[in-house]
């Protein structure tokens, strides 16, 4: 992917802010600016004013030579890289900021002792910064939302290909592992989080981790899964009835859960308020009478991360805007018995949103 214009956008703050260095401490953001994926890295960037030859510089060691010289030249992201080990990286990060007044680091990324240990370096006063790379990543470029799109392909075409096999009573263990491996022989880099498969009473806690329990007629089957690709994720969840003859109290919670989920999802659109979307899922639960049983938030962004700005929820302050991906996902879960969940990957368009996560809601496996 091509990240100048996201270093570009970041400076623009920078220079907004009168901060004339940034250190860049989070690998996913370094990912987010420079295209550079390796597991040692800082980024320094400077604003217009502190330099105007390179943006920037990357700090890794000797392991990633290569893969740095390849990943900054392919992302255009106009940052030197500079390879060495901590004390000559550290050198060189002070003849960077040489006589830079206003240097500020990320906060939610550096430790105290990292923190601490840059302001001696420096020899000067250096602040939190108040300019979050995570806020640059909530809006996704067109590639960024061509990589999540087909995560959510991968993901769809995996579940699909192994859902029959939820008829002959595997565990759920067994079931999860089908599905993570399907998911990289379709070219995934590896799975978004550990796959949730619950069946039965497991299935009423939210975020239960498979077990050994075999997924017999009767159960509901609560999965919950993602696909990674190039980086970017996605999240799906489906719930499913084993068998062909499901109880009237799973059909009433199936069918206010997908009705909730789509009322929400109704709402994701540019400049409907995140809190809004949020309430529309729970007065639906609230009509049929389970609003008490949907214990979570509704939703929440995807991107670099599985679980990323912008947060769906009811004290949610934020607005949605063209670029955000999040999902949406309500769910009831009545303890010892069954639980469901519905959740979709949306993306927001010009023109309203497209749900990326495109499988069936059909809940019945015979």
């Amino acid at each position: 992917m091509k990240t100048n214009h996201r270093i570009t956008e970041l400076r623009r703050r920078l220079d907004e802010s009168k901060i004339e260095v940034i250190i860049v401490t989070s690998l996913l953001n370094i990912r987010y600016l420079t295209g550079f994926t390796g597991s040692a890295a800082f980024l320094l960037l400077g604003s217009s004013k502190q330099s105007k030859d390179m943006a920037g510089i990357l700090l890794t060691d000797s392991r990633y030579a290569e893969q740095a010289r390849l990943q900054l030249a392919d992302s255009e992201a106009g940052v030197e890289a500079v390879i060495g080990n901590q004390s000559t990286n550290l050198e060189r990060a002070k003849l960077y900021v040489n006589d830079s007044a206003n240097i500020v680091i990320e906060g939610g990324s550096t430790s105290i002792t990292e923190f601490n240990r840059w302001k001696s370096l420096l020899e000067r006063s250096i602040v939190p910064s108040a300019i979050r790379v995570e806020e640059l990543r909530q809006i996704k470029d067109e590639d960024e939302l061509s990589a999540i799109r087909r995560a959510c392909q991968i993901a769809d075409e995996a579940l699909n290909y192994v859902l029959p096999k939820l008829g002959s009573k595997p565990t759920e263990i067994e079931f999860a592992a089908e599905l993570e491996f399907r998911m990289r022989m379709l070219g995934a880099d590896g799975p978004s989080f550990d796959t949730i498969v619950a069946s039965g009473p497991n299935s009423a806690m939210p975020h239960a981790r498979p077990t050994e329990r075999k997924i017999v007629e009767g159960d509901s089957v609560v999965i919950d899964f993602g696909a990674v690709w190039d980086g970017y994720h996605s999240d799906c969840t489906r719930t499913y009835h084993i068998g062909d003859t499901p109880t009237s109290k799973f059909k009433q919670i199936y069918d206010s859960v997908l009705a909730s989920q789509l009322s929400g999802s109704a709402l994701v659109m540019a400049g409907s308020a995140a809190s809004r979307v949020d309430n529309a899922c729970r007065n639906s639960l609230n009509s049929a009478g389970l609003d008490e049983f949907f214990t979570h938030s509704t939703g929440h962004g995807v991107g670099l991360e599985v679980h990323e700005l912008p947060w769906i929820h009811s004290e949610s302050t934020s607005m949605l805007a063209v670029g955000e991906a999040l999902t949406v996902e309500p769910g009831v879960y009545l303890p010892g018995e069954l639980g469901v969940r519905i959740e979709d990957t949306i993306a927001i368009t010009p023109s309203g949103s497209e749900c990326l996560t495109k499988l069936a809601k059909s809940p019945y496996i015979l």
